[in-house]
């Protein structure tokens, strides 16, 4: 299988559709962000992996609890 990772930053309140199969969540920012019910430190980290040929289609909330200043990465593995 043929895969691609994509790289992509975000820094306001934003819902992400996985639609991959792994991905991380790295809080980059300075204050806490929100992943779904989930709450990030700064530079704390979440990965959802999957097996092979397995497909992420959970909506992921991103919420920086109405602050302007978060940044959080996220990195998608993409079965092409």
């Amino acid at each position: 299988m043929i895969y691609r990772t994509e790289f992509t930053q975000y820094t306001q309140n934003t819902q992400i559709q996985g639609n991959c199969n792994a991905i991380t969540f790295i809080n980059t920012g300075a204050i806490n962000v929100q992943v779904n019910q989930f709450i990030l430190e700064p530079s704390a980290q979440i990965t959802i992996g999957g097996n092979a040929g397995e497909i992420d289609k959970t909506n992921y909330n991103i919420n920086f609890e109405g602050a302007t200043d978060g940044v959080i990465s996220v990195i998608k593995k993409i079965y092409e």
